[in-house]
């Protein structure tokens, strides 16, 4: 099936060797890398202390002075991201503010000035509303492969419909924590990496690239230059280890065949590898392993070089810096050395040691790899001329399996029960005491934020009735989503460096990344399909049920499994619910909003894929829909996804706060005599657990008649107590449910559920 083809029209990119793309090629192609002694006394504590380093006059000198209050991260990412806009010619004209989105990928949360963290969203959000960008907005936080997994997901955004133009990429800045981390793990060189021949330790760099994508017809229309064509991308998991990489090379090599695949492409066609190229051995290794398994014979003649060995490992920037040079190679027929190579290594592969060759390149692929066992692979190709294609297909899909943690249930037999009966417990942490969802040498050591992911994906796993043999596990896929990560290892790590930088908590640290909860459901329940993580606060959930319906409608995964998790801190013993005031959703005066802790998963499956298997499907997904911005504009535009549809339901984001009024007046506008409900009463707000608790609801009730009550709402902010849930049974069967997520200030988003 030949699909739209989407193309590379802009190129943007600050780093450790360049400022721009002009600097970036010179120094790739003259081998001048840009890894330095770090001068910074906080840093003196480590041994080991090379990075590539972006010099405050190379941001400044970019950035206009309204950018100057900004955090150092948005600042990289709006310097490569204006880069990459004038390039492509969009800077006067093209697409509509509301068809042009931004994907971006990044590993770490920013301090502010404070040194507290900002949400995870919070970098792309400065860059979509300084460059005005009102269409997709996400944040994938795949660690170390989140820049070339940005780049994929852009190109189902515009395989879809949904933009009409993307900026893809990553940032990440350098920050003394995460050295600390990877100076515990003994990862660093003590000079400048060495990748493939003297694989000793990395080193960290920072920076910012994006990579502007459209579709080939629309960009031909407006007279842009395609500089390379987006042919395909493949993403797995390892389902094998926290931080190491699976040595087999199995994770790796099926993210490169799945690349191919989607291309269709063979490994014949690759002129030209991109590596991973961290320097670690365990990396460099299992690279080599990946290249015997996917390229046989013909491994040594398809050169593969590290771009790190030039900036260091930029994190979520890094599969973003690649994936620019990946364009660059084939514009200029040119592959880009691996520096530094010991000439007097021995290996039976090509790394392009030490000087750029000069070669045909029609086809690059690009290989990125992650702690929690996040791959991903793209496919760049030169760009071809204008051909035929077909539209996605938007395959049936179904809600099959749900899975809620929460403090008022473990179990959608315990919610049910607790909806029906009208229980509320607001802020009770979820209680897993005395039960095990994976193999206790694991379980012991898993942080609470993973517990709770793990058993709301095994108790959706059996709702939905799932008996799939080993080898189809491959192929199931998997999308995390969170707003903030594990509470309980982030502080954990943070106050081990504030003891002792030289002696942080490394288990901790292997946990703080975002993706590490979602690679940790993987290890433990086998999955081994396409992975990503989603970290767009309160509207992840939804944003990453569209993940899995893209994975779905391309082919790429039959079964996909949803889980959001978020917690406030680790967990307290003392709730007490007389003590514990209730927040009243959508009422007049209400209790602030109560933070709480949970876990939801649902299993989504192409439809057919159920009805071979005879399996018994909560609702039907028929569309999702999601704005950015802020204030009601945006819930609004969320809310035309109903396009005339009237549901019986709309499970909304209330929590108690003045800003319900913005969601309610929508709402009644929108979807008049739908009855409004929340769950932010049934257990606090736990941000993207709190929006998969939503769908997880809008499903139960179009199957089970039953939704959460509003049994304190006595003065609502708008309407009349007729347009609200206030008792759990409801009085017909709801044909189609709305849920809603949020991201407040950031992005909402409408699922809409029908009947099957």
């Amino acid at each position: 099936m030949a699909l739209r083809p989407v193309v590379v029209t802009g190129l943007g990119i600050i780093c450790a060797a360049g400022r721009d793309l002009a600097e970036f090629w010179s120094r790739l192609t003259t081998a001048q890398g840009g890894l330095t002694p770090i001068e910074d006394e906080a840093f003196a504590v480590f041994t080991a202390r090379h990075a590539g380093q972006v010099p405050d006059e190379w941001i400044d000198d970019q950035l206009p002075p309204s950018d100057a209050h900004y955090d150092r991260t948005a600042k990289l990412a709006l310097v490569a991201a204006r880069q990459a806009i004038e390039q492509a010619g969009l800077t006067e004209g093209g697409p509509g503010q509301e068809r042009f989105g931004i994907i971006l990928g990044k590993c770490q949360a920013t301090p502010d000035a404070v040194g507290r963290y900002q949400p995870m969203h919070r970098t792309g959000d400065v860059v979509a509303g300084r460059l005005g960008l009102r269409g997709p907005r996400i944040l994938v936080s795949t660690a170390c492969a989140a820049g070339g997994n940005a780049v994929g997901l852009a190109k189902d955004k515009i395989l879809t419909g949904e933009a009409d133009a993307v900026l893809a990429g990553g940032v990440d800045p350098l920050l003394f924590g995460t050295y600390a981390g990877f100076a515990g793990l003994q990862a660093l060189s003590t000079g400048p990496c060495r990748p493939y021949s003297h694989s000793d330790g990395l080193n960290l760099g920072e920076g910012a690239a994006f990579l502007l994508l459209e579709p080939l017809d629309l960009a031909l229309a407006r007279g842009a230059t395609p500089l390379a064509e987006v042919a395909g991308y493949g993403l797995s998991a390892d389902a094998y280890h926290a931080t190491a990489p699976d040595p087999t090379g199995r994770g790796g090599s099926s993210a490169v065949r799945r690349a191919l695949a989607d291309a269709g492409l063979t490994p014949g066609d690759v002129h030209y590898v991109s590596g991973h190229g961290t320097g670690t051995p365990a990396n460099d290794a299992m690279e080599a392993k990946v290249m015997r398994l996917v390229f046989g014979e013909r491994a040594g003649q398809v050169p593969t070089s590290s771009i790190k060995s030039f900036v260091g490992h930029t994190l979520g920037a890094a599969g973003a810096v690649e994936a620019v040079a990946s364009v660059l190679a084939l514009r200029h027929g040119t592959a880009p050395p691996t520096i530094g190579f010991d000439d007097k290594t021995v290996t039976d592969l090509d790394f392009v040691p030490n000087e750029a060759r000069p070669m045909p390149i029609d086809t690059v692929v690009s290989n990125n790899y992650a702690f929690g066992g996040n791959n991903v692979s793209l496919v760049l190709t030169r760009p071809r001329g204008p051909r035929r294609h077909e539209e996605l297909p938007r395959r049936e899909a179904v809600i099959t399996g749900l899975g809620p943690v929460t403090g008022v249930g473990t179990g959608i037999a315990e919610v049910s029960e607790a909806v029906a009966a009208g229980r509320q417990a607001p802020g009770r942490p979820p209680s897993l005491d005395g039960r095990t969802f994976a193999p206790r040498s694991l379980w012991r050591h898993m942080n609470h934020l993973s517990r709770m992911a793990i058993a709301a994906s095994r108790l959706a796993w059996e709702d939905a009735g799932l008996k799939l043999p080993r080898k189809a596990l491959d192929d199931v896929g998997l999308v995390f989503a969170t707003g903030a990560g594990s509470a309980e290892s982030t502080g954990g790590f943070d106050e081990s460096i504030a003891v002792n930088p030289n002696k942080p908590a490394v288990l901790s640290f292997s946990n703080v990344v975002l993706n590490a909860t979602g690679g940790a459901v993987c290890q433990t329940l086998g999955l081994r399909g396409p992975t990503t993580t989603i970290c767009n606060g309160g509207a992840s959930a939804s944003i990453a049920l569209d993940c899995a319906l893209e994975m779905i409608w391309a082919g790429k995964a039959e079964v996909v499994v949803v889980v959001a998790a978020d917690e406030t801190a680790a967990p307290q013993p003392s709730y007490d619910a007389d003590e514990t005031p209730t927040p009243v959703p959508y009422g007049e005066g209400s209790a602030e909003p109560v933070r709480g802790s949970a876990a939801v998963a649902f299993v989504i499956e192409s439809a057919e894929h159920c009805a071979e298997r005879g399996g018994r499907p909560y609702a039907r997904v028929e569309g999702t829909r999601h704005a950015g911005g802020e204030g009601a504009e945006p819930v609004r535009r969320s809310l035309a996804l109903l396009d005339g549809q009237a549901p019986g339901l709309v499970i909304g984001t209330g929590t108690g706060l003045p800003a319900d009024g913005d969601e309610v007046a929508a709402v009644l506008d929108r979807a008049p005599g739908a009855l409004l409900t929340s769950t932010a009463a049934l257990t606090g707000d736990c941000q993207a657990a709190t929006g998969a608790m939503n769908i997880a609801m809008g499903a139960l009730a179009v199957r089970e008649r039953i939704a959460p009550a509003l049994t304190g709402l006595t003065t609502p902010l708008a309407g009349d107590l007729a347009s609200y849930v206030t008792k759990p049974d409801l009085s017909g069967p709801v044909r189609h449910a709305l849920a809603l997520t949020a991201a407040n200030g950031s992005v909402r988003g409408a699922v809409l559920l029908g009947a099957v």
